[in-house]
């Protein structure tokens, strides 16, 4: 009874799979339509794809290879959706101190930690897995023996891949416990993943194309990849007793012994890690001894506040990464890359400069860090308003921190680019240009709009860098002046020359942006004055 209790405390948080958090005073329908809207919109999505590899695999009366790519995608998603979650179920608790100081058994907490954490890859499943199921009924309707056999290897197919997930993040939760790698290795985990996710989308359509073509060995290839998928497969075309037995144990096992071996190194883990935060906090009371200027203490405290959290990271650094991975493409494939921007008729759309001009642009006006830097100062915010430092000091570092983290790989970017296409040191200053008035610009504006919509109460860092006001409405303003940008210059460019065009923008950036930071130095100390938690 303790245990179902705990279990269904423990639930009540962090189980939300979109990231998303209504009000307090949102009704009971909104808060249970809006997930299943969001549910059955994802899913209604993959099922399209599902749909169309089963269309082709059907005549050739290979539709069961559609759940074999399906259930193998799962696993994937599984493994790579674990080592995060593993780190904020498992590790990262909150309520740790509340819940060893209840009369609770230790084995029963990680026990129900690992069942939250399945029932949670459970829901994050079903979205990718059940759109797959319905359509393979649309095309096969089979009998009662499919239904029965797929429901148990949806209970089954996660263990498994979670495991080894648990396992990563706790090598990584035991490496960080020790050095001071932790971050850095999510983030590298995190980066990892999303350029596997970018090379993966954009060879999707290839891949459904010439899925036909391929079916077969696909199939075998996955099954004897991964014993449980080919297992499936095997039970819903001919059943086999022994075989459904063999495929129980090997789920069932592995999880009884991770959770036996697991209660020996679990806590040991957490205890720690705990005694080492509370190590490098003295070791930081100790270097704040040593004097520095306010700008460059404000400005390395913005940093590692910065680096401190990896969505931060990743939700800001997307524009950064878009010019390093452009230019990158444009150097290496040259030719290749340019025919992306030709019409019908194979005449390029518009020159090499120009392109090149607009992706930086575009790149840097969706790239928004200040936005969200003040939100993220929390309860903090009281402790800096004491010190004797003006608040004007106080946002110029949360500036030149944006120049810090941007200008370096867009430069070396532009560097690069100029010197491999021999653009001319006209061009390059160009770009120069754009950069320093673009990250000058999105400083400016991003600190005023939290300044407007600060959230300085948020549990997270999730729900201030991606849910705020604040971050949705400085992303806004930038695309807004990156569509003014485009359309001006598309169309003042029949009348003026196209070395002198891009300087009046540059120019007309500079203005803007200098404007609003008067505005921000003389009207912000006063509105950073009334923040309160």
């Amino acid at each position: 009874m303790k245990t179902f209790s705990l279990l269904k405390a423990i639930l009540s948080q962090d189980m939300n799979i979109f990231k998303y958090k209504t009000k307090a005073n949102s009704s009971k329908l909104k808060k249970i339509l809006l997930p299943i809207s969001l549910f059955i919109l994802l899913g209604f999505s993959v099922g399209m794809y599902a749909y169309q590899i089963a269309e082709m695999l059907k005549p050739l009366n290979l539709t069961y290879i559609m759940l074999t790519i399906f259930l193998a995608g799962v696993t994937v998603f599984t493994f790579m959706e674990g080592i995060y979650k593993s780190q904020g179920i498992l590790f990262d608790c909150k309520d740790n101190d509340l819940l060893f100081s209840l009369p609770i058994k230790r084995s029963s907490i990680l026990t129900v930690r690992i069942i939250k954490l399945l029932l949670f890859e459970y829901l994050y499943n079903l979205m990718f897995f059940l759109p797959a199921i319905v359509v393979y009924v649309y095309f096969e309707t089979p009998g009662i023996n499919f239904y029965l056999i797929t429901l148990l290897i949806t209970i089954l197919i996660p263990i498994i891949p979670t495991i080894i997930s648990c396992f990563l993040g706790y090598v990584i939760k035991m490496l960080s416990s020790k050095v001071k790698s932790k971050k850095l290795i999510q983030t590298l985990l995190t980066g990892i993943l999303m350029v596997g996710l970018i090379i993966l989308s954009g060879k999707m359509n290839g891949f459904v194309n010439n899925i036909a073509k391929n079916a077969t060995s696909i199939n075998g290839f996955l099954t004897k990849l991964y014993y449980p998928i080919g297992a499936y497969i095997n039970l819903i075309t001919k059943f086999d007793l022994l075989e459904l037995v063999k495929l129980v144990l090997i789920h069932i096992i592995p999880l009884i012994l991770f959770i036996l071996l697991g209660q020996i190194f679990y806590f040991r883990i957490i205890s720690n890690f705990k005694g080492n935060s509370v190590s490098k906090k003295n070791k930081n009371r100790k270097l704040n001894i040593v004097s520095h200027k306010p700008i460059v203490t404000l400005t390395r405290k913005e940093l590692k506040r910065y680096f401190s959290s990896t969505i931060y990271i990743f939700n800001t650094a997307v524009g950064m990464f878009v010019v390093v991975f452009a230019t990158i493409l444009l150097c290496t494939k040259g030719e290749g890359a340019i025919d992306i921007f030709k019409d019908n008729n194979g005449e390029v759309i518009t020159s090499l400069n120009t392109m090149y001009y607009v992706i930086v642009y575009f790149a840097l006006a969706f790239t928004s860090i200040s936005s969200s830097s003040i939100s993220l100062e929390g309860k903090t915010i009281n402790i800096t308003k004491t010190l004797p430092i003006d608040y004007k000091t106080i946002f110029n570092s949360k500036i030149l921190t944006c120049f810090i983290l941007e200008l370096p790989f867009v430069l070396i970017s532009e560097i690069v680019f100029v010197i491999r296409f021999n653009m001319g040191i006209i061009y390059l200053l160009q770009l120069i240009g754009l950069t320093i008035g673009m990250i000058l610009f999105n400083a400016v504006v991003g600190l005023i709009i939290n300044l407007k919509f600060p959230k300085l109460n948020a549990s997270n860092d999730t729900e201030v860098i991606k849910q705020s006001m604040s971050a949705t409405v400085s992303v806004m303003a930038g695309f807004v002046v990156f569509l003014l940008g485009i359309f001006g210059m598309g169309y003042f460019d029949k009348y003026i020359n196209d070395t002198i065009l891009p300087f009046i923008h540059i120019l007309i950036l500079f203005i803007i942006s200098i404007s609003l930071y008067m505005v921000l130095m003389k009207k912000g100390p006063k509105e950073y004055q009334k923040l309160n938690v």
